[in-house]
């Protein structure tokens, strides 16, 4: 049971540390930053910048563990493989809704695209 809850917490850190480099900034060529010149620059706090590289040596070293511990390796097989099951099942059941979703996406995206972009008139 210990290994399942470590298993759960290296997910948990997975998903925390690729949310939070996902909000970090890229940095933009000149020419994009000259063309976002107003655009909301995010810069995290040293102590958030502190405890996201205490997560990622965490699970950096929770992850070695996991790859030298064959219990736990196999422990991680099987939520693995339990994950993706559940995940047949729920895409299997939601297919018409899912089809319907991208459905709706595409016909708006095509709906965009074909409004031709209004130009100023000069006087």
């Amino acid at each position: 049971m210990k290994r399942i809850a470590i298993l759960l917490v290296l997910l948990v850190g997975l998903a925390t540390t690729s949310a939070a480099r996902s909000q970090q900034p890229d940095t933009p060529s000149k020419s994009k930053a000259s063309a976002q010149a107003d655009s909301v620059t995010f810069k995290p706090s040293p102590e958030l910048q502190k405890s996201l590289e205490d997560l990622a040596r965490a699970v950096q070293t929770l992850a070695q563990r996991i790859a030298s511990d064959p219990q736990i390796k196999a422990a991680a097989v099987n939520v693995a493989s339990g994950l993706v099951t559940t995940t047949q099942q729920v895409v299997a059941e939601e297919s018409v809704a899912i089809q319907q979703a991208l459905k709706t996406a595409a016909d708006k995206i095509s709906a965009a695209q074909s409004i031709p972009p209004e130009h100023p008139k000069n006087p």
